[in-house]
């Protein structure tokens, strides 16, 4: 059966090295494919699970082929010699490798991998919508989501997002999350055993040019904005704006906030215990299009870890933004319902928007009011406090949200720790 010598590129060139000294007599490197070839036939008729057999009464040989549209799952073939039932018997074998090369592209396997996320790790739907993003950004309807998996390798990779890359379009962050994405695919098909290894592990994603961070100083609150916006919210008296006070008062997310009831509050100890929050999601159905939006109500905070459930003290300020609250909604389940309903977070950004634009000052989301708190209660040696107050299960996150601040002790002062310095001030101590 003659193929194509490109259909002999996937073996490896170690072993093609070493069969090719094996072979150092022979001048035609078609011999050695046909050798490769013969060697390749007989893998296949080895695993053949059906008996050849010869029928006398038909003068033929005769077998079996797998077929699912048959009672049995298989259909019988013959041929009058054996060596035209073993070619045809290798035909369809490869065929059906062929067919299966097809249905295993990148993007065949992104869309069971999204499934597969969905129903089988705690995946969150807002993840998978995330996921969806990327895809479509980056990879829908390019020559890489028509490759067969077992045909991307690390160059593969590499050159695709070289070319992606060069103009320096985009950050670090955003890659990242078009890497995450191939790489889940790519263990997926290692777990699938479609391949043995996920070539994006050997890819150095720092080789890429990334367009520069902006200054991060300047994406957060300052105290002079925060001290107009909340001046001009004090006369604002609805839900959305003494939301909005609260969270200058608390290390709150604002799913967290959206998730606060009266029962949450301790008046005498002056607490707020935050363990819910609410997100809205929409949920992937089978055919890889999303539900509509839903709010959910969840115990289990961001993190997933015991970090995220935690008590926030009440300020005088805070206090007072509570009891506005309650003359505003005395009877309602959570502490602020717009219109007698949870409120977005879309919609908070979106009011948050349009007060700073009447306050005068610039708007940054509600994330960013996380980043002033931070920043703000800092004062060189609270770190681990301000780490557990935000909810952080590690304190190099919250190093992230310090904004304007000195994080680093002073460089001189370090050197008086080191050699005689230090034993004689532990012997002081």
């Amino acid at each position: 059966m003659t193929k194509n010598k490109s259909e002999y590129q996937n073996i490896s060139s170690d072993f093609l090295l070493k069969t090719l000294v094996a072979y150092d007599k022979i001048n035609n490197i078609d011999e050695v494919l046909k050798d490769f070839e013969v060697m390749a036939n007989k893998k296949i008729l080895e695993q053949h699970k059906y008996e050849i057999y010869y029928s006398e009464s038909e003068k033929s040989w005769r077998t079996y082929l797998p077929d699912d549209t048959k009672p049995n799952k298989r259909r019988p073939i013959k041929r009058r010699s054996k060596e035209n039932l073993e070619k045809e018997i290798v035909r369809f074998y490869m065929e059906q490798a062929k067919n299966a090369e097809k249905q295993n592209t990148l993007e065949a396997l992104y869309e069971r991998w999204l499934l597969y996320k969905r129903d089988f790790t705690p995946t969150k739907p807002k993840t998978i919508q995330e996921y969806t993003c990327e895809w479509n950004h980056f990879y829908k309807g390019t020559d890489l989501a028509k490759m067969p998996i077992s045909a991307i390798k690390p160059i593969t990779i590499i050159r695709f997002f070289r070319k992606i890359t060069k103009d320096r379009e985009y950050t670090h962050k955003r890659i990242s999350n078009a890497r995450a994405v191939l790489n889940g695919i790519m263990y997926y098909a290692v777990e699938e055993e479609l391949i043995s290894h996920n070539p994006v592990a050997d890819v150095d994603f720092k080789q890429f040019a990334y367009k520069p961070v902006e200054k991060q100083e300047e994406n957060v609150f300052t105290q002079e904005e925060t001290w107009k916006l909340l001046s001009y919210l004090q006369s604002v008296n609805e839900p959305y704006s003494l939301a909005i006070q609260l969270s200058f008062y608390l290390f709150i997310r604002v799913g967290e906030t959206k998730g606060l009831r009266w029962e949450d509050i301790d008046y005498e100890e002056r607490t707020i215990y935050l363990h819910r929050q609410v997100t809205t999601s929409r949920a992937l159905n089978d055919d890889l299009t999303f539900s509509k939006c839903e709010t959910v109500v969840s115990d289990d905070m961001k993190g997933h870890t015991s970090h995220g459930f935690r008590k926030q003290y009440l300020t005088d300020e805070a206090l007072k933004i509570l009891k506005k609250a309650k003359r505003l909604n005395p009877f309602g389940k959570y502490i602020f319902e717009p219109d007698g309903r949870i409120m977005t977070t879309h919609s908070f950004n979106r009011r948050l928007k349009k007060y700073c634009r009447e306050a005068g000052v610039e708007y940054h989301s509600s994330h960013k009011i996380r980043f002033y708190n931070a920043s703000q209660a800092y004062d060189g040696e609270n770190l681990v406090a301000i780490s557990r107050l935000m909810g952080h299960s590690q304190v190099n996150t919250t190093l992230h949200y310090l904004r304007n601040v000195h994080k680093e002790t002073n460089d001189i002062s370090t050197f008086s720790h080191l050699g005689l310095s230090g034993v004689q001030r532990c012997s002081n101590e």
